[in-house]
C-alpha cells in the first residue's frame, strides 16, 4: 500500500497521502490523544485527562507497520492509530430531497421484520438518517405499536401529552392537532428546550375522505433558500424568536431560537417552524417585519406544490421522521371522522447508537467471512 508520510518541520503535524489521492493532517496531540490502547475498548472512554497532553509533544519520525500508523514522539514514547480508525468516516449522511420520490419510491419496512429482523431494523433507521423518514407496514391496528417500535432503538421521550399520545377529534379540542382542521407543515414541539428529535406515528384508523398526512424535507428546502435567498436564510437563522403553548393547568412552556437553528460551522441542524405556537415579543417593527418577509418566503417555499409526500396513512402503517428535520401538515378531515393515530416521541441519540452497533455488527460478520 502505497501510502506517503509527511511530517512538518516543527513536528507538530503529519501528513499522511493516500494511494487514493486523498489526504488527511493529523496534529502531534491528537496522535498521543487517539492512539490505540489509550481508550477503554467497549465503551471508547480515556483512561487519561485533558492535562496530561501537555502542549510541547513533537513527531520524530512514523511508519506504517500492521495496518497501523506509528510515531515516534520527543518524549522517547511510541504511539500508534490504525489505518481503520483514520479513514474511518461517518457510516450514514443525510441524502435531501426536495420532490418526494425518494420517498414514495422506496418500499416501506415490515414491521414484523423491523422487530425481528436485524438487516431490516438497519435499513429502517438508516432511511431515518439519510431521508429524515421511515415507513413501516403490517402493525397491528390497535394501541401500542409505537411503544414496540421505539423499544428497537431507544426510549420513549415522555412529555406533557404523556408518553403515547392519540390524535383524533375531540370536543373543544385545545390542539389543533386534535380538530378536524387542515394543518399547516410544521415541526412539533419547538416551545420545549430542547425540544424532541424524533417523533413516531401509527394509524389505527383511517379517514375514508381526508386527513392526509404531509411530510416535507425542511432541511432540503432551508438549503434551497440559503442558495436562492441568502438574506432571507441569514434573518430565520440569526434572528431569536419565541414559542409557547399552555395548557388548562395554567402550565406554560417556553423556548427562544431561530427558525433554522446552524451549527458553529454553518451546517443546519434543526428547524422550529410551527405558526401556532408562535409568540413573539412586540417591538422593532421595520425588523420583525423584515423578519416575517422571510419567514413567509419559507412557508412558501416548503408548501409549494410538489414538495410534499403525501399519504393517507392506513392502519396498521406507521412513519418514523426526524422531528427537527421533516416537517409535517395534514389535509382536513372529513365530518365525524373515524381517523384515529397514536404517536409518542423519541430522541435522535439512541437511533443512532443502535445504527452504530447494527453496522458494526454487520461490518464483523463481513470481515470474518460469515
Amino acid at each position: 500500500m502505497n501510502i506517503q508520510l509527511e511530517i512538518a518541520e516543527d513536528g507538530r503535524s503529519l501528513r499522511i497521502g493516500w494511494p487514493d489521492g486523498e489526504g488527511v493532517e493529523l496534529g502531534a496531540r491528537w496522535l498521543i490523544d487517539h492512539a490505540d490502547g489509550r481508550r477503554d475498548p467497549v465503551s471508547g472512554q480515556r483512561g487519561r485527562g485533558a492535562l496530561e497532553l501537555g502542549d510541547g509533544a513533537r513527531i520524530l519520525a512514523a511508519r506504517i507497520e500492521d495496518a497501523a500508523l506509528l510515531v515516534g514522539l520527543a518524549s522517547g514514547e511510541t504511539c500508534g492509530v490504525s489505518l481503520e480508525r483514520l479513514r474511518r468516516q461517518d457510516r450514514q449522511t443525510r441524502e435531501p430531497w426536495l420532490t418526494p420520490e425518494p420517498i414514495a419510491q422506496a418500499e416501506p419496512v415490515s414491521f414484523e421484520a423491523y422487530l425481528h429482523d436485524e438487516t431490516a431494523l438497519r435499513e429502517a433507521l438508516s432511511r431515518v438518517v439519510r431521508h429524515g423518514l421511515a415507513r413501516l407496514d403490517g402493525a397491528a391496528a390497535g394501541p401500542g405499536e409505537v411503544a414496540r417500535a421505539v423499544a428497537r432503538f431507544g426510549f420513549i421521550r415522555e412529555t406533557n401529552y404523556g408518553r403515547i399520545f392519540d390524535v383524533r377529534i375531540t370536543a373543544s379540542a385545545a390542539n389543533l392537532a386534535f380538530s378536524n382542521k387542515a394543518l399547516e407543515l410544521h415541526t412539533d414541539n419547538p416551545y420545549r428546550d430542547p425540544p424532541p428529535t424524533l417523533q413516531l406515528l401509527h394509524a389505527i384508523a383511517a379517514d375514508p375522505g381526508g386527513g392526509e398526512t404531509l411530510f416535507v424535507d425542511g432541511f432540503a428546502h432551508a438549503a434551497a433558500l440559503r442558495r436562492d435567498a441568502p438574506e432571507d436564510f441569514d434573518v430565520l437563522a440569526r434572528t431569536p424568536v419565541r414559542f409557547a403553548y399552555a395548557d388548562a393547568s395554567g402550565a406554560r412552556w417556553t423556548a427562544r431560537a431561530p427558525v433554522i437553528e446552524l451549527a458553529a460551522d454553518g451546517e443546519i441542524v434543526a428547524l422550529r417552524l410551527n405558526h401556532r405556537s408562535l409568540d413573539l415579543e412586540p417591538g422593532e417593527g421595520r425588523a420583525m417585519e423584515r423578519w416575517y418577509d422571510a419567514y413567509l418566503g419559507f412557508h412558501r417555499l416548503v408548501h409549494a406544490p410538489g414538495a410534499a409526500f403525501e399519504r393517507a396513512l392506513q392502519p396498521g402503517e406507521m412513519v418514523i421522521f426526524d422531528n427537527l428535520r421533516i416537517l409535517h401538515g395534514r389535509r382536513p378531515l372529513t365530518g365525524g371522522s373515524p381517523r384515529w393515530l397514536q404517536g409518542c416521541y423519541a430522541d435522535r441519540d439512541g437511533l443512532g447508537a443502535t445504527l452504530e452497533r447494527s453496522q458494526a455488527s454487520i461490518s464483523g460478520e463481513c470481515a470474518d467471512g460469515r
